[in-house]
């Protein structure tokens, strides 16, 4: 058995409309937030991420892949958009990844 574990997180706006009704330097940040995501996959440290498709209730579900809980939470700690305020890390849970399919 591997001694990498996983992370199951949950961010969220702080404002419903974020996502529907962005300032732009709310959509600044957001790519910010998009390119933080998209260097933690590279470095093989994000299995996925993605918003919830819910303008009432947005969210973004994350993945890490972390050597443990607190690695994972200074990621998030980190997310530009978390560290800006226009997003909370609302949930961060261990988590076993059991089935996934692989792409390539």
């Amino acid at each position: 058995m591997s001694d990498i574990k996983h992370s199951f997180g949950i961010i969220k706006p702080t404002r419903d409309d974020l996502i529907i009704n962005p300032t732009e330097k709310d959509n600044e940040i957001m790519g910010e937030h998009f390119q933080y995501l998209k260097d933690l996959l590279k470095k093989g440290k994000l299995v996925l991420a993605g918003p919830v498709l819910n303008e009432k209730k947005p969210m973004g579900i994350l993945i890490f892949e972390c050597y443990s809980l607190e690695e994972a939470e200074a990621l998030l700690k980190n997310d530009p958009s978390v560290k800006a305020g226009i997003q909370i890390a609302k949930k961060l849970e261990p988590f076993k990844l059991s089935l996934y399919q692989k792409t390539d």
